[in-house]
């Protein structure tokens, strides 16, 4: 993330009751004297980051929006960090976000969200609101004429899990319910697909079990996360399709040494019969446009290699294959998938750890660019 727009935006939108010195000074850290946001996100009342959108994901072309992200600590946590300033927080504050943008073939998004972070990490929340139209395509048994469609409609999503007697298991829940418009542009009809246009709702109730050892929520530089989930779609919850799906993955993060890191992802879907097209599982990873593979099945690997430059700058390398393939199809028959790039990292807000950057990636059709607020998984 380029630090001249994060600077400028933050500086249109300050409180002009503050001299311009006085104002920018919220913006350097009195441990290094580097630009870093935790004061004012902190510290400041009105106090918020501006996060600016550039987005160049293939399904849906280029464009960009903004996000206003809005911290709060209890007071628990800010006794605790004006005690220990040059200390990372240990439990993140909550967060509330506004979230805007529009792309080059005109889809749009906006919404609201809140992550709630209760009782002494023992109680993780995240919930939201969004309305959306989006141009997609979709591939059709592999092929490479893909069949174009407008989706729009709205989403909306509850989630919850809790801290296992102070271990780091976590069981929790989640509700999701998705209604939408999808218009096809076809000449002839296609699987799964009742007409060129029609109205669904999509809900499920999921159950999952998360096991979290990472050292911060935002940009983790090690520990572990791993999980299990099943979801349950199905007319008892206010949806129109009955099916389950089922998600599993793990995500590591080791210390080489000092100033190097190393980043592993393994990451399996699954879907029963009855999933409608857009819900089948697909490749995500950076440098593939989403559903472009997509099958019943997908199972993925990624690594990602870092290297500090200093306290503040970090570099990193990373590379992935994937897998999607449908129930009466073997994994050995389905072709890899690959795709691989670099990116830069830059501690903006050192107090709670954040990291923001870019990644540059090349699957296997085209480059992509990423503007990436902590870490990519």
């Amino acid at each position: 993330m380029p630090l001249k727009t994060i600077t400028a935006a933050i500086a249109l939108l300050g409180c002009v009751s503050h001299s311009q010195a006085d104002f920018m000074e919220q913006f350097r850290d009195s441990k290094d004297g580097k630009f870093d946001v935790s004061q004012w996100i902190l510290d400041n009342a009105v106090g918020f980051m501006p996060v600016p959108l550039i987005v160049t994901e293939p399904a849906v072309g280029a464009g960009g929006g903004a996000a206003l992200l809005f911290f709060h600590e209890t007071d628990e946590q800010k006794a605790i960090r004006q005690q220990n300033p040059d200390d990372v927080s240990g439990i993140p504050p909550s967060v509330t976000g506004v979230v805007g943008l529009a792309t080059s073939n005109g889809s749009k998004l906006a919404g609201v969200f809140h992550s709630g972070n209760w009782k002494e990490d023992n109680i993780r929340y995240l919930g939201g609101f969004f309305g959306a139209s989006f141009n997609l395509k979709q591939y059709e048994n592999g092929s490479d004429k893909p069949n174009e469609f407008n989706m729009q409609g709205h989403y909306f999503f509850q989630d919850i899990d809790f801290r296992i007697a102070g271990s780091n298991f976590f069981v929790g829940a989640d509700y999701v319910n998705m209604s939408s418009t999808t218009l096809f542009k076809l000449a002839d009809p296609i699987e799964g697909v009742p007409s060129p246009e029609f109205d669904s709702v999509d809900a499920h109730v999921g159950v999952k079990l998360t096991y979290d050892s990472l050292d911060n929520t935002f940009s983790a530089r090690s520990g572990t996360k791993a999980g299990i989930k099943a979801k349950f779609h199905g007319k008892k919850v206010g949806g129109d399709f009955d099916y389950q799906d089922y998600h599993l993955f793990v995500n590591n993060y080791t210390r080489l040494s000092p100033k190097w890191g190393l980043g592993v992802r393994l990451d399996g879907k699954s879907a029963t019969e009855g999933v409608p097209f857009y819900a089948k599982p697909f490749i995500d990873m950076r440098g593939m446009a989403a559903m472009r593979y997509q099958a019943d099945n997908t199972a993925l690997g990624e690594i990602e290699l870092s290297y500090d430059i200093d306290d503040r700058w970090t570099v990193l390398g990373f590379a992935g294959t994937g897998k999607a393939f449908d129930h009466n199809q073997s994994f050995s028959d389905a072709k890899w998938q690959s795709a691989q790039g670099g990116g830069f990292r830059y501690l903006i807000a050192r107090q709670l750890g954040i990291r923001a950057g870019i990644d540059i990636a090349k699957g296997p059709e085209e480059w992509t660019t990423y503007i990436q607020f902590g870490g990519a998984w």
